[in-house]
């Protein structure tokens, strides 16, 4: 028995020994990160405006239904306006929010480009026309962080055939 005891405190004595003697190692890790400044646009419904299909994101649209020149109704908070017999006008404020992070830039340039050039109908933002398909300056020294309202004025002459009327307004904000 004490022979047992006796191997066994030796078989210990070796294992603590074992765990004495254990390896280690060690190591270090640089991190580096290179900080660049980001803006971001984002379109946000206006207070009187139609409701953008997206609000406050930078992929959204103004969804005016079915439309006519002579009745039919008008969406909420849309402006519609005959002229005469040679066209009717739809007008609806929407917002423009531009954000700035990482930047010492104060303000920003806003460009508006109708994807495609619409020779048929008059496409306005305020009173700048965008319907070359042309870049346009909308404002050169804009404000960060403010909801910028610029109203749509999409005109359509009464020669224009039925159908679907779709297009793509792309903005660009770039950093002063």
């Amino acid at each position: 028995m004490k022979s047992k005891f006796a191997f066994a405190s030796v078989i210990s004595a070796v294992a603590f020994l074992g765990v004495a003697d254990a390896q280690t190692g060690s190591g270090t890790m640089g991190v580096t990160a290179t900080v660049q400044g980001s803006i971001n646009l984002t379109f946000v419904t206006d207070v009187s405006g139609l409701a953008v299909t997206g609000t406050t994101t930078n992929v959204a649209s103004l969804p005016f239904g079915t439309v006519q020149f002579y009745g039919g109704t008008t969406p909420a908070n849309v402006t519609k306006t005959v002229n005469g017999v040679t066209s009717f006008a739809l007008a609806t404020p929407f917002d423009v929010r531009v954000d700035l992070a990482n930047s010492a830039s104060s303000t920003y340039t806003l460009a508006a480009t109708l994807s495609a050039a619409d020779a048929i109908n008059t496409w306005l933002l305020g009173a700048i026309n965008i319907s070359s398909g042309t870049s346009t300056t909308l404002t050169a020294a804009g404000a960060y962080a403010m909801a910028v309202p610029y109203t749509l004025n999409l005109t359509v002459p009464a020669s224009a055939g039925p159908g679907l009327i779709s297009n793509t307004m792309n903005f660009t904000a770039t950093g002063n």
